[in-house]
């Protein structure tokens, strides 16, 4: 009986454990890095759009003492990526050599634990998350995520790879559903008519600075 009931307990325990889940199909948010020791930070704001597999994402970097201005329009289902840069009216088209990743929890990542952040002693004062490890074997990258267990919106993370060391990334400022439509439409200083063949190429990770 003592054995069928610890059986039962257990049962219970691995069926009440989080499991790994996907962000919201669209907000808007904020985000900072540190990088190398702190030589590389940046703050940057993004529009999240699973939808229509698009993101647009605006950066403020800085390495040691030279400051790096990014806003890039990334459309995944065209294979395409805008750099913009409102100060000089120019843009320019890139053919993406990436594909749409959800923002999700992989569904190979290893549950390490479940806190509060802020304080449960007072109701809307504490923020339930799961934290995860992994590895994503094409990059080499080892990393560990913090998501919101009910919303499912990321929170930070710790991400190492050869090429450049560890990162640490916090998210922060979500806002659900998309604010501002044209953040996904390109100014009208951008091209339209060059052919994707003819196009530079970039990846996903390379234009906004996660990796070299």
């Amino acid at each position: 009986m003592i054995s069928l009931f610890l059986v039962f307990i257990s049962a219970l325990s691995i069926s009440a454990q989080p499991r790994p889940c996907e962000a919201p199909a669209q907000y808007v948010g904020s985000m900072s890095l540190s990088a190398a020791d702190g030589i590389i930070t940046s703050a940057a704001t993004y529009s999240y759009d699973a939808q229509r597999q698009q993101i647009r994402f605006r950066n403020h970097m800085n390495i040691l003492n030279e400051t790096i201005l990014t806003d890039l329009l990334i459309h995944f289902q065209q294979g395409v990526l805008y750099e913009i840069d409102y100060s000089r009216l120019s843009c320019q088209k890139k053919a993406l050599e990436s594909t749409f990743h959800p923002t999700r929890v992989p569904a190979d990542a290893v549950f390490i634990g479940q806190v509060i952040l802020g304080t449960s002693s007072v109701p809307g004062l504490g923020l339930l998350s799961n934290s995860w490890v992994g590895e994503i074997a094409e990059i080499q990258a080892q990393y560990m995520l913090t998501f919101a267990e009910f919303t499912c919106l990321p929170i930070s993370a710790s991400v190492f790879t050869p090429s450049t060391g560890w990162m640490a990334i916090s998210f922060y400022n979500h806002l659900l559903g998309v604010h501002n439509p044209q953040d996904f439409t390109p100014p009208f200083f951008c091209p339209t008519s060059l052919q994707d063949q003819h196009l530079p190429k970039t990846h996903f990770l390379k234009a906004v600075g996660l990796m070299r």
